[in-house]
């Protein structure tokens, strides 16, 4: 996927957005669309994301469904998700995250 200045988004940005999406879906009570579009309005530059730019339309709409699909397939498969982030998404709204020791 690329913008409007064919740039490639890097794949692994994409399925850490997607991570991120079904990660808060499980934990929040709120429809996935909802969330996916929150997401790329934070992760994304303004000229993907930015809803007043009409030239925008389609590598946003594309860029929001292609994040959803990937969040739905993670959320299907129930795929585990890391304990670290799961520490730091219960711990929400704490200022520090969990700290962890490999032992």
């Amino acid at each position: 996927m690329s913008h409007e200045y064919d740039d490639p988004i890097p794949p692994d940005q994409i399925d850490e957005a997607a991570r991120f999406v079904a990660e808060r879906h499980r934990t929040e009570e709120r429809g996935l669309d909802g969330i996916v579009r929150e997401v790329v309005q934070q992760r994304f530059c303004a000229c993907i994301a930015a809803r007043d730019r009409n030239g925008n339309a389609p590598v946003l709409e594309g860029l929001v469904a292609d994040i959803a699909s990937r969040a739905r397939a993670l959320i299907e498969r129930g795929q585990p998700f890391d304990r670290v982030d799961e520490a730091s998404l219960e711990s929400f709204p704490a200022s520090d995250a969990p700290a962890w020791i490999a032992r």
